[in-house]
């Protein structure tokens, strides 16, 4: 995975209120931070997904939602129950985005939070 790839380059990830490459980049891929580039890379990590009629919603988030928010299982975007309980119930994508952000706001979230919920109609 992405700690294995940044220590077989010689780095290191460690935790500092979020896991952090070098201690200090919260992000295993950017295209900045020169002096950690030898262990961060801007290559994407992409994911496919057949979508059919039993996807319901999608939701695109930052690290700010899910250092607090328990996340994807990282087993190919199954998510975890405690996402699924916000976001269900609440017909409007909008609002469901909101409540999400509003969450991860109130557990005391200290990274940037980004959210959209993409929701699909059956």
């Amino acid at each position: 995975m992405r700690e294995q790839r940044i220590e077989d380059a010689g780095g290191f990830v460690m935790w500092a209120g979020t896991w952090r490459v070098g201690g200090v980049l919260a992000v295993s891929r950017a295209f900045g931070d020169r002096h950690l580039k030898q262990f961060v890379v801007a290559d994407p990590e992409i994911h496919e997904e057949a979508v059919d009629g039993s996807l319901e919603f999608l939701i695109l988030a930052s690290d700010g939602l899910w250092d607090v928010i328990e996340p994807f299982l990282f087993i190919w975007f199954q998510i975890q129950e405690e996402v699924v309980a916000i976001v269900k119930p609440l017909q409007d994508p909008e609002q469901a985005a909101k409540k999400l952000l509003q969450e991860a706001y109130q557990r005391g979230s200290s990274d940037n939070i980004a959210c959209v919920v993409v929701q699909f109609l059956g």
